[in-house]
């Protein structure tokens, strides 16, 4: 009788024991476990805090293009005015977003009458669309410091679809504001977006139907 007594004692003993460490480890694993789901949504948080808002400065960006002209050669410019605002978390390209417009008039070749010619009817007419725009849908990385940037561009009061190969340059911080750099280019055929001049000599077409179009793009925001 001793013995069952004994026996009795020790199972009891030991069904505590296990109860005990049986409540340890679970405590353990849901602290555990609400530990890592709080680490991993502070880490979301933090990804989502790193997209910021940025205004474009005019002043160190250009908006430039190149077109063919007598198929051997070809004539650039640039737009003077221009403004525009981007988002951008540089640990994740996919989250940019752009949002810029460009003043049609403000093309400059540095000819005069080139330009006057730019700005009628039979390009940019100018009187009639003053602006031309992109607003980016979506992007892509492509490299390191590269990524594809996808939006619709507005020439003339036509909207296509264009697609900027973008260099990200980097980002630089001073005392009171944060700059972030990039470059893009595309290529568009002006017909598409209703800039059909063509004039015809014995050399081939004056100008061509390819335009390349190249961005530096400087950005800032307030620290």
């Amino acid at each position: 009788m001793i013995t069952n007594k004994v026996t009795k004692i020790s199972n009891k003993v030991t069904k505590v024991y296990l109860l005990s460490t049986f409540f340890a480890f679970s405590s353990s694993s849901f602290a555990d476990i609400k530990s890592t789901t709080a680490e991993k949504q502070g880490v979301l948080v933090a990804a989502a805090e790193t997209l910021q808002n940025y205004t474009i400065d005019q002043d160190h960006s250009k908006v430039s293009f190149e077109v063919a002209h007598l198929v051997i050669s070809s004539v650039t410019g640039e737009f003077k005015k221009f403004k525009g605002t981007f988002k951008f978390n540089s640990e994740d390209f996919s989250q940019t977003q752009i949002d810029a417009t460009t003043d049609a008039s403000s093309v400059d070749t540095s000819v005069k009458k080139r330009d006057d010619h730019l700005k009628s009817p039979d390009f940019f007419d100018v009187k009639k669309f003053p602006t031309m725009a992109f607003k980016s849908t979506s992007a892509k990385k492509t490299g390191s410091n590269a990524f594809d940037l996808v939006g619709n561009l507005t020439i003339r009061g036509v909207t296509k679809q264009a697609t900027f190969k973008v260099t990200y340059k980097g980002q630089i911080k001073t005392k009171d504001k944060v700059m972030q750099a990039f470059k893009g280019v595309t290529e568009i055929n002006r017909k598409d977006f209703g800039v059909n001049f063509q004039n015809i000599v014995e050399a081939g077409p004056v100008v061509g139907d390819t335009v390349t179009i190249n961005i530096s793009c400087e950005g800032y925001r307030p620290i």
